[in-house]
């Protein structure tokens, strides 16, 4: 009798050895006509990433980052309909584009801290998508709505960490003078008009970079005056026209 139940014992032992690991890292894919959605975590860091059925390989990285409760944020969202329509708009042109999911940052965390983590989570979504898909890293753009915007503009300013990118797409964000004559890339400020989001924002943020800056020339200030609410604007088209202008 006891021959008997130790086969099937071992059997179930078997079994339960052979369950599929359902860790962090696994993929969860979604395919909505040429375009795969693909959730995955690599390099630590989890995103969503956009690309097309019919690209075997890509002309550069887009990363963008969702707008979030700047006294008290959470953790990066992934499912924002205005980072998705980007990014889609992005995947369907041969690029690799993805909305990380950057960390809720620690209790008590200070502004210029929150920006540089931020930026640390960017570069691991970068790197880790320069590593699977074999893009170079430096062939990359890096993006956001409204709190992204402002931790991108501080963290560009303060570290280096995202210094190899080509440029910071930012939508409805804003930063200070001293922050504009010390960006270390380029970037793209695109506001409503009526100041919602405080000096500096959009054109006039443009304009506190020095003249002599050498992100000058490649950055750009839109005050959108057909718009007049935080974040009010449909700017995928012209966010997206500017990412390619700074991989070409």
């Amino acid at each position: 009798m006891k021959k008997l139940l130790i086969i099937p014992i071992c059997i179930l032992i078997v079994a339960l050895s052979c369950k599929k690991d359902k860790s962090t890292d696994q993929e969860e894919e979604i395919v909505k006509g040429d375009i795969k959605q693909v959730t995955e975590t690599v390099n630590g860091i989890t995103y969503k990433l956009f690309t097309s059925n019919s690209s075997t390989t890509f002309k550069g990285i887009l990363v963008v980052g969702s707008g979030n409760d700047e006294n008290n944020p959470s953790e990066g969202a992934i499912n924002g309909a205005t980072e998705t329509a980007l990014c889609e708009k992005a995947a369907a042109n041969g690029y690799a584009a993805a909305i990380v999911r950057y960390q809720k940052p620690p209790a008590g965390a200070d502004w210029n801290s929150r920006a540089k983590l931020l930026g640390e989570d960017f570069n691991r979504a970068i790197v880790g998508i320069s590593g699977k898909y074999g893009i170079d890293k430096s062939k990359s753009v890096v993006g956001g709505f409204s709190y992204t915007s402002f931790m991108l503009f501080t963290d560009i300013s303060m570290n280096a960490t995202l210094s190899y990118t080509k440029g910071v797409l930012g939508a409805c964000g804003a930063s200070g003078q001293w922050n504009a004559q010390n960006f270390k890339v380029p970037i793209f400020a695109i506001n409503c008009s009526g100041n919602f989001e405080g000096n500096y924002n959009g054109k006039a943020l443009y304009d506190q970079i020095p003249a002599n800056s050498p992100i000058k020339a490649k950055s750009e200030g839109v005050t959108d005056n057909s718009c007049n609410t935080h974040c009010g604007g449909s700017w995928t088209d012209k966010m997206y026209a500017k990412m390619v202008t700074w991989l070409q």
